[in-house]
């Protein structure tokens, strides 16, 4: 997937639900907010990735953000940009209503990965098995 232009597999964290998701995102691709949020349960109108809120449309998708540029200047901040499991974009936000729909988007992969991260005292730690 990798080696196909234009596309790459961007690892995404959520601490607050212990979770790691890949994303299938093709560098021009507007960011969608909204399976994003929805992959991991959180109410996509409260959603940051690594601290930071992305303005979007009514549709939840980003309005200019493309994934490349948001790549790019997390990595240029030194920021995690997602680009290994080690180093995951990090997304926060509150979580959906009990009882709330989830849907899956084709572009998010919702497998868990074998190690799993947990938040401890607003740091990010492997969680110990």
């Amino acid at each position: 997937m990798e080696g196909e232009k234009g596309k790459r597999i961007i690892k995404v964290f959520c601490p607050c639900v212990c979770k790691v998701v890949q994303i299938i995102a093709e560098e021009e691709q507007r960011l969608d907010l909204g399976s994003i949020a929805r992959a991991f349960g959180l109410d996509p109108n409260t959603l940051k990735l690594n601290g930071y809120y992305i303005s979007r449309g009514v549709d939840l998708v980003a309005s200019s953000v493309t994934w490349k540029s948001l790549i790019r200047y997390l990595s240029a901040r030194g920021l995690s940009t997602g680009a290994t499991g080690s180093d995951p974009l990090v997304v926060d936000g509150k979580l959906s209503k009990i009882g709330s729909k989830r849907s899956h988007d084709g572009a998010v992969n919702t497998e868990e990965e074998e190690e799993g991260y947990c938040r401890d005292n607003k740091r990010i730690q492997r969680r110990e098995e």
